[in-house]
């Protein structure tokens, strides 16, 4: 593969830097993550991303200093607009919708994308770093302080263990996102919450 001239990118006019500069990352972001949904990460090299953007690899660099986590920011470029978890209301009803917007998220391009990500991580130590710390670890601290609102209100068991509680809601949709590659529909997802909701329950009526 050739390499890129990354000598010739011309300076923008001072007045229109910081325009020319936005564009630019957004550009970035959208042919990293159009790539992700494309080919396997181990596929994926800084220079595709950069032609597809049409700038330099320097302008790549000038952001991200490793491959792995301008994939992550494309990724939540994304993910951060379509999975939101409300700040109001009952808890169990926010974590109810959260799932659902997983459920979504899980399904057609998206979906691919999470796919290749869950699986570069199994080989890529640098990957799986940068993804549980900007990724998984952020979001499961918030889920897991609404599970705690829930259990205050007496919504849930106070000896809840809360990583099984949320490992049963989430488990099924990876298993057909990762496994069986079936559709990832919103009857499923709410079948899902509210048969493991109930099952909750129930072991604190029989306790």
């Amino acid at each position: 593969m050739s390499k890129l001239n990354v000598e010739a990118e011309p300076k923008p006019a001072r007045s229109a830097g910081r325009p020319r500069s936005e564009a630019s990352r957004a550009s970035i972001l959208d042919a990293a993550y159009s790539f992700l949904r494309r080919f396997p990460v181990s596929g994926i090299s800084t220079i595709h991303i950069a032609r597809e953007a049409g700038v330099s690899t320097a302008t790549v660099y000038r952001w991200w200093s490793t491959k792995e986590e301008l994939l992550l920011d494309a990724f939540l470029h994304t993910a951060d607009h379509e999975l939101v978890l409300k700040s109001d209301g009952p808890p169990l009803e926010r974590v109810r919708e959260y799932i659902l917007q997983v459920g979504r998220f899980f399904t057609g391009e998206n979906g691919i994308a999470v796919a290749r990500l869950l699986t570069a991580i199994q080989d890529n130590p640098a990957l799986r770093k940068e993804f549980m710390k900007r990724v998984y670890s952020p979001r499961d601290k918030e889920i897991r302080a609404i599970v705690n609102e829930a259990i205050k209100r007496g919504e849930l068991p106070t000896d809840l263990k809360i990583s099984v509680f949320l490992d049963s809601i989430v488990g099924p949709l990876l298993a057909r996102l990762l496994i069986r590659h079936e559709r990832i529909d919103e009857s499923f997802v709410a079948d899902v919450f509210e048969q493991v909701l109930a099952g909750t329950k129930a072991q604190r009526v029989k306790e």
